[in-house]
């Protein structure tokens, strides 16, 4: 794996919230809909999808950020996790945040 380096000046991110309809989980999903998001909106990079489950089991997917591969994981709902060396570089970069959309999915019939 080669190393990758992390712009070290202040940034502001933006960030999405997505909560999974009822009956919706998984980490495939939660993957595909946080890329789905950000594919449709790379004008807001860099950019933060939170998805979430209703149990309460949360992933944040990263985009647009210099140095790390989009859709690489930057919060988890599991407090054993272990987060790349270049995403906590990156974190201690963020100033500001720009909050963008509140989207609650529903099932359709």
């Amino acid at each position: 794996m080669a190393t990758t380096t992390v712009a070290s000046r202040p940034c502001v991110v933006h960030r999405a919230s997505i909560c999974l309809a009822a009956g919706e989980w998984g980490n495939e999903l939660m993957d595909r809909v946080a890329r789905e998001y950000a594919d449709r909106h790379p004008d807001q990079f860099p950019l933060i999808v939170h998805v979430q489950e209703h149990a309460g089991w949360f992933l944040s997917y990263l985009f647009g950020a210099p140095g790390i591969a989009d859709g690489t994981i930057c919060g988890t709902a599991n407090d054993m996790a272990s987060l790349a060396p270049a995403v906590l570089a990156f974190g201690r970069t963020i100033t500001d945040q720009v909050n963008l959309a509140a989207i609650c999915r529903e099932v359709s019939a």
